[in-house]
């Protein structure tokens, strides 16, 4: 970027990971900035006011302003002994004496004009805009935005539920429904309304994500039932009327049993194998009649013709019901003035529809942007894109400019509709003639053993190699059902892996990598191996002196994420993770939650001994926890099938100081008074803030919550149910500066660095249709066709009959392989001084594809020579414990008792004297 600076351009810049792509956005923001300045008034045109940055995330957002500020700092005190702002100044022609003035007036006009400092979220531009088009989409200038409709998708689907009684119609489709899950999907649930609502769930998600009409196929449910029952007419028949003697043994044994366990319908996945043979499975001497032949030639018909029905219908029932729900939600929606998170874009391309003009959305947002600049590209939809493109395509017109950084080797996002694919397209979108290119090349982040360690693993000759070995078994022979990648294929491989090599700073000359394979047969062998070695590098660290925030654990699932923070807890390991920032796992707020769930329910047995038997209620009430035990234990004996006593009662009675004293005063008042200020109070009479101190974080964000709630759920009752519910980042407690490891999934470590990681779990699986799983959920996939969204269902078994079931598997197996392989370098890219990796046999059921692409080693010095960061932690500030206002008292002494209020009605009435 040393050329000459033009603003009239369009300038894409590749990064690969920690090769600074904050700095190139931060960097070509102050580029305009102060060419800005330099050419307007900043007391009528603020600089900044038609520049537009937008992120996917508030952290980056944060973090590219605060860079954005530095740089301006260092230039208005001419602090140019930074190669960085060296690198900005040079292209502009600016001496530093003008730079520095721009630089102050830039800074004075932002103090006064802070607002017009637009860097944002695509999700906060989006809503900016709805807000000023509100009436556009049905909703008011104030509605409210929540972030998750599944409260309300279920709300829909009761209704229509319900409706079933009094409507005919709907009564039918939910028969045909019955019949859909019964017979032709073998689902074994009692209650198939969690099957639908999960279903649903995502059907409104992919809706809100591409904005596109759902297909319906024209086949219905009974026709596939009746091409099951056809299929085993002809295998019956087939069995009776050719000679077992003919045939193969173990065809003729598998076909008794799936006549014997089938006779109404079956699973496709069942079928035998022999069914894939052109000619009959017949014994080589075999005289068989031309009967056979041609029954043998229509089953393979029939059960070719099925596989096409099942990929392509599966889904129509609940298409039906969606198209139901969908009313009644959208509905419920309007009458509360309500727009979901995820349904922003979706919302802002109607708009568009209608002809919004870039002069109209700017006159709307009180700004003309000239200038575009966009982050993560590679993970931006093709909906964001579609509603976006506008107005960089209006600025390009007039002499602005727009400028978008991306790496599509990082393009991970796709089951959230983001598009790789539109990092290049995009750049031809446009008819501009000066469009700018830029690879960033060096790594800034990690060291020289971490950097050439990657170069190697994503070289194109090594994954040329792992495309062609990937199905290879362990003798070195191709499965039979592999997929192999085309010419094509590897070309599209090599556009996005072809400039993955990196340099390294010289200053990063050390660095280690050690990748081990472990060989084990079966999951609990696996996780005991793993185990091991991983608290050896834990005891390896701290003999040391590593700090423990210094060291990341990044895992592919959750699940294995819980696993490896049981073992560090276990190990005395402090750790911070979704487990262990979740408020929901915290034994206290548990504690509190019970506590609340008793006062809003009393005959709730379960959630007041939950409450007594806690840490909270011991500490304050003066009992002991054996005294506790021992009274539950008693009660509990005293219970009988026909009569459970009432355990607060028998508290009551066995302890009527501690009762009055604890927790008469909230059971009286439950329901009378706010619930925020009754959890204030209760947190002040069990002195929680003080007695807990390592908990403040934990107990404040539970009254946060409630706080975010009370307007919507304003009760006790509400909000306990709604509470139940709740999942996601909104109940994790940010932790800051506490010395923990740090446990995250590879999505969620996306963008971030630490100067040791550790992959426990390195594996690599290609799942295709893992869109569901499990009993709840079907798997899926998405395709596009003639502007609608066709959900398919699709398996490999399909692809063994039908040829376009085949080309469609393999499309998506393609797609997933790659978003498979870009997780992988996202996990290898995070660490900046060590990283160790262990490579089990297999993922899951399958084969570990990740030990074919890396091999195990070590790649640089041992650690024990490396200089160990930050040995010395700084010192926590610690906060004294806020006291929290008894609200309860104080509300009462707001409003008059009701027997003061009785007498005030009866002296208006003149019933009794004016002084009594």
């Amino acid at each position: 970027m040393n050329q000459a600076f033009a603003s009239c351009e369009l300038r894409v810049v590749e990064a690969s990971a920690g090769s600074g792509k904050t700095y190139a956005l931060a960097r070509r923001y102050v580029q305009l900035l102060l060419v800005n300045a330099r050419s307007g008034d900043l007391s009528l045109q603020p600089a900044f006011r038609s520049i537009l940055a937008l992120t996917f995330t508030n952290k980056a957002a944060f973090e590219m302003k605060a860079r954005i500020l530095e740089f301006l700092k260092r230039i208005a005190f001419k602090d140019f002994s930074s190669q960085e702002v060296i690198e900005i100044l040079s292209p502009l022609k600016i001496s530093p004496d003008e730079a520095s003035l721009l630089a102050r007036g830039v800074m004075e006009s932002l103090i006064r004009h802070y607002n017009y400092f637009q860097v944002q979220t695509i999700d906060k531009f989006i809503n900016a805009l709805l807000v000023g088009c509100a009436f556009k989409v049905g909703l008011t200038a104030n509605f409210c935005i929540k972030t998750n409709p599944r409260a309300y998708i279920e709300y829909a689907l009761d209704e229509v539920i319900d409706s079933a009684s009094q409507t005919p119609a709907v009564r039918r489709l939910f028969e045909d429904f019955i019949d859909h899950y019964l017979y032709l999907e073998n689902r074994s649930q009692w209650l198939p309304k969690d099957g639908i609502l999960e279903i649903l769930t995502n059907l409104f998600s992919v809706n809100d994500t591409y904005a596109l009409p759902l297909a319906m196929q024209s086949m219905p449910t009974e026709e596939v039932i009746k091409q099951k029952k056809v299929i085993l007419s002809l295998v019956k028949s087939l069995y009776d009327k050719v000679p077992h003697e003919d045939l193969h043994a173990t065809f003729v044994k598998s076909m008794t049993g799936f006549l014997e366990r089938h006779k109404e319908g079956f699973d496709f996945d069942i079928l035998s194998d022999f069914f894939q043979r052109e000619d009959i499975p017949a014994k080589k001497d075999a005289a068989l009649s031309g009967e056979a032949y041609a029954l043998w030639d229509k089953i393979r018909r029939s059960i070719r013709e099925l596989a096409q029905m099942e990929v392509f219908c599966l889904y129509n029932p609940y298409l039906v019901i969606f198209d139901n729900v969908r009313e009644k939600y959208e509905a419920a929606c309007r009458k509360e003035d309500v727009l979901f998170l995820s349904e922003l874009n979706r919302k802002a391309r109607a708009i568009f529809e209608e002809g919004l003009t870039p002069q109209e959305l700017y006159y709307r947002l009180a700004s003309r942007f000239r200038h575009y600049l966009l982050d993560e590209f590679q993970d931006t939809s093709r909906l964001q894109w579609q509603n976006l493109s506008m107005l960089p395509g209006e600025a390009l017109s007039t002499g602005g400019s727009l400028f978008y950084v991306g790496d599509k080797k990082q393009a991970i996002y796709g089951f959230r509709g983001g598009e790789a694919g539109l990092f290049d397209t995009a750049k031809t979108s446009f008819p501009v003639e000066n469009v700018q290119t830029e690879t960033l090349s060096t790594n800034w982040r990690s060291h020289k053993a971490i950097v050439e360690f990657n170069n190697t693993v994503f070289a194109m000759e090594n994954l040329k190699s792992f495309v062609r070995e990937k199905d290879e078994d362990d003798d070195g022979k191709i499965k039979k059902d592999a997929i192999g990648f085309s010419k094509d294929d590897v070309t599209a491989l090599e556009s996005i892996y072809g400039n993955a090599k990196q340099s390294y700073r010289p200053e990063h000359a050390m660095g280690y990598v050690r990748m081990e394979y472990v060989d084990a047969q079966g999951r609990e062998e696996k996780f005991d191996m793993v185990k091991a070695r991983f608290l050896g590098l834990m005891k390896d660290f701290k003999e040391r002196g590593v700090l423990w925030r210094d060291v990341a654990v990044l895992t592919r699932s959750n699940s294995e994420l819980l696993e490896i923070t049981r073992w560090l807890l276990e190990a005395g390991v402090p750790v911070t993770s979704e487990r262990t920032t979740d408020i929901k796992e915290h034994s206290l707020i548990r504690e509190v939650v019970a506590f609340l769930t008793f006062i809003h329910s009393p005959l709730d047995n379960a959630a007041f001994a939950e409450f007594i038997l806690g840490q909270i209620f011991v500490s304050f009430s003066g009992l002991s926890l054996e005294t506790l035990r021992e009274f539950v234990l008693n009660e509990r004996r005293k219970s009988t099938k026909i009569r459970e006593p009432y355990l607060y009662m028998a508290f009551r009675t066995s302890f009527p100081t501690v009762w009055e004293n604890c927790i008469e005063e909230f059971f009286k008042t439950s329901g009378l008074y706010p619930l925020y200020e009754l959890v204030v109070s209760f947190y002040g009479k069990a002195k929680l803030l003080s007695q807990f101190p390592e908990a403040q974080g934990f107990f404040m964000h539970l009254l946060e919550l409630i706080k975010n709630r009370e307007e919507e759920y304003c009760d006790l009752g509400a909000f306990l149910a709604d509470y139940e519910g709740m999942e996601g980042e909104e109940l994790y407690v940010r932790l800051t500066g506490r010395n923990a490891v740090r446990l995250l999934t590879f999505h969620k470590s996306k963008g971030l660095e630490f100067p040791i990681v550790i992959l426990p779990f390195l594996t690599m699986k290609v799942d295709v249709g893992s869109g569901g799983g499990g009993d709840k959920k079907q798997a899926y996939v998405l395709r596009e066709a003639n502007g609608e969204l066709q959900f398919l269902r699709l398996k490999k078994d399909y692809g063994k009959y039908s040829e376009e079931a085949l080309l469609i598997y393999e499309d998506e197996y393609k797609k997933n392989f790659l978003s498979e392989l870009n997780m992988i370098y996202v996990s290898l890219t995070r660490a900046s001084r060590e990283m160790y990796g262990f490579l089990p046999s297999k993922a899951g059921s399958s084969r570990n594809l990740a030990r074919k692409l890396i091999t195990a080693g070590v790649w640089g010095q041992v650690p024990d020579s490396l200089p160990v960061a930050n040995i010395t932690a700084p010192a926590a500030l610690a906060l004294k414990a806020g006291a929290d206002r008894d609200w309860i008292t104080f509300l009462k002494d707001e409003f008059m008792a009701d027997n003061e209020l009785s007498l005030r009605r009866a002296r208006e009435e003149g019933g009794r004297p004016l002084y009594q």
